[in-house]
């Protein structure tokens, strides 16, 4: 049986620098509607909550380009059945 969720995602194009490395290069960070609308919630907007996800990880953000949005089709069943 089919368990169909729809996800609202933003894919954003950054352009980043390796901490640890020195190196740049451009990755793609896909956030859904309730991530950044938590962020809202406490005051962060969008570029700050994209900064502190890479710094976490050892990035520094040197540039963040325009969204694209889309909306994500999620069979939760095969989803589930993947994984186990």
């Amino acid at each position: 049986m089919e368990n169909l969720i729809a996800i609202q995602a933003r894919a954003y194009p950054v352009t980043v620098r390796d901490e640890r490395t020195g190196t740049q290069h451009e990755e793609f960070i896909v956030l859904d509607k309730q991530q950044l609308q938590a962020a809202q919630t406490v005051g962060q907007d969008v570029t700050a909550l994209l900064y502190r996800l890479f710094n976490r990880k050892g990035y520094r953000v040197l540039s963040v380009g325009k969204p694209v949005k889309k909306e994500l089709a999620v069979d939760l069943t095969q989803l589930y059945h993947s994984t186990v």
